[in-house]
């Protein structure tokens, strides 16, 4: 199994990963088509310089991928799929991993890591909070000050906030 960062040739073996990773829920979670699911909407994301995007291959070929964005002591994962047949082998948390380490060591100053999940994902919402994850609740920055910087960087740098019903805000504290 390996890590490595993709390049914008990659737009479709993202859009495949994150089809494949949908496959394993119910027909009714489902949509049929999403922009996610088409390489166009990847390829204009791959050159953005404050994004960084991974791709974990096994034996088989592309099984996973993921996406952040580096912001000033903080670092947002905005997308973490691993293909359904392969779930459950620990490439997530290999991926959640190697985002953690890639971001600690691009800041030395890094302080937060946050990401969003769908709030009917039960099985991701199990998965991050396994992984020392903290979903937020209205009130957490009045006791975590770096909350206040994301409110604010997400509000600049276009972070979905405040977020639609159907999100939840994770967030892990690192100092």
């Amino acid at each position: 199994m390996t890590i490595e960062a993709c390049t914008p040739n990659d737009a479709a073996i993202i859009a495949d990963i994150v089809r494949r990773a949908y496959l394993g829920l119910p027909l009714t979670q489902v949509p049929d088509d999403m922009p996610i699911y088409h390489p166009e909407y990847h390829a204009e994301n791959l050159t953005d310089p404050q994004t960084r995007w991974f791709l974990l291959r096994d034996g088989d070929g592309p099984a996973g991928m993921s996406m952040w964005r580096a912001l000033p002591s903080l670092a947002h994962l905005h997308l973490l799929f691993v293909a359904a047949d392969k779930q459950g082998l620990g490439y997530g948390s290999q991926l959640l991993k190697h985002f953690q380490q890639q971001a600690a060591s691009e800041d030395a100053s890094l302080r937060l890591l946050t990401l969003h999940c769908l709030s009917d994902a039960h099985r991701s919402i199990r998965f991050y909070k396994r992984h020392g994850y903290t979903a937020y609740t209205e009130g957490d920055e009045g006791r975590i000050v770096d909350l206040y910087l994301w409110l604010d960087a997400a509000s600049r740098y276009d972070i979905s906030w405040p977020l639609k019903k159907d999100k939840l805000l994770f967030y892990k504290v690192l100092r």
